[in-house]
């Protein structure tokens, strides 16, 4: 905020502008602030735990068996639910001294190899050997893409740069889980004969937001950013593909203002 109180002085006459974005510029930035991410951790929330003797696939329990709560899936359980950290990289192209337009994407991929179930020994008590728990073998791809445009605006203190525009955002985020072999059945059969070992869960978004911010040239070629969300509309589908099960799908909508602040560190060349 030091930065926006800054006294607005006047450019010297006949000073050469160092400072203010030129049309054939390009900016790289490095983005840290609000998540665009759906919750990571998509193997506790995106496909639920589902065996051959239950008989329903959905969002999970919201107080009885029929009934379920879309916030665990899309993080949307307060109105803007913040954490900072590393979220992208955005690239910008200068199409006017005024005008640029800009891409940005984060991507996260999550991979666990299978562990199969080896059964134990319990027949001699002195000499138990311990079962040995089966894992799941777990892929997970998260990723986001967004494309603006922004209007710059020009003040008499060369090194600030205010600017208000639009972007259209797509995420996708996907799990993949596969059993390996997780022991036989009271009859002495493998499941795995019977029924698919494997669950699929996705989400798709669509965004579109006006965005403001500034920037503050540190220095010729290095910028430093704030921007923000001031109004966005979302859309989400939900599916869920759960062995032996039809695909299971939900949707969600959302409107808000004022979200997603980021911080950006850029090199302008």
């Amino acid at each position: 905020m030091t930065f926006m109180v800054a006294p607005l002085m006047a450019q010297p006459k006949g000073q050469v502008d160092e400072y203010s974005p030129k049309v054939g510029q390009w900016q790289v930035s490095m983005i840290v602030g609000n998540s665009g991410f759906f919750n990571e951790d998509l193997n506790s929330y995106l496909v639920p735990s589902i065996t051959n003797t239950e008989g329903s696939i959905g969002l999970p329990n919201g107080g009885t068996d029929a009934s379920g709560d879309l916030s665990s899936y899309l993080n949307i359980s307060g109105f803007n639910d913040n954490s900072f950290n590393i979220v992208g990289v955005q690239t910008k192209i200068f199409v006017s001294n005024l005008w640029e337009l800009n891409t940005s994407f984060g991507v996260n991929i999550d991979m666990t190899p299978s562990k199969s179930y080896i059964e134990g020994d319990n027949t001699v008590p002195d000499m138990i050997i311990p079962d040995h728990k089966y894992i799941n073998a777990q892929t997970s791809h998260n990723w986001y893409v967004t494309l603006g445009t922004n209007r710059y605006f020009r003040l008499q203190n060369p090194r600030v740069h205010p600017y208000m525009g639009l972007a259209l955002t797509y995420q996708m985020a996907k799990l993949v889980t596969m059993e390996p072999y997780i022991g036989l059945t009271a009859d002495g059969d493998d499941p795995r004969v019977y029924q698919s070992g494997t669950n699929i869960g996705q989400i798709l978004c669509g965004k579109a937001a006006i965005v403001a911010g500034f920037e503050y040239s540190l220095s010729p070629g290095l910028v430093l950013g704030f921007e923000y969300n001031m109004g966005s509309y979302r859309y989400d589908i939900l599916q869920m593909a759960a062995r032996g099960f039809d695909v299971y799908t939900a949707f969600h909508q959302s409107v808000r203002v004022f979200e997603t602040p980021v911080l950006k560190l850029g090199v302008r060349f």
